[in-house]
């Protein structure tokens, strides 16, 4: 499934005025958690050069890591998520 009708409607809604906490957290869990199966398979293609800085998918997985980080972790977005949906009980 693609990242882009995801970040399209979070785009939207936030031009809107109508973006959520939630659907923010959606937004950036799902197309960091896309941009990170991409890469990792673009680097399992390329093999052992896919780890040498040298090259561009190398460089690109090490700036994909850190989008599950900045704003918020991708556990945390999924705290978010799972308290919306009435999942377990926040943490003291």
């Amino acid at each position: 499934m693609s990242a882009r009708p995801t970040s399209t409607a979070a785009l939207e809604a936030h031009v809107a005025g109508r973006l959520t906490a939630i659907d923010a957290a959606k937004a950036k869990w799902w197309t960091a958690e896309m941009q990170n199966r991409a890469i990792d398979t673009c680097l399992q293609l390329h093999g052992g050069y896919g780890y040498m800085q040298e090259y561009e998918v190398a460089r690109a997985w090490c700036d994909a890591r850190v989008t599950t980080i900045w704003a918020g972790t991708n556990e945390i977005m999924k705290e978010v998520i799972g308290r919306d949906l009435g999942l377990g009980e926040p943490r003291p």
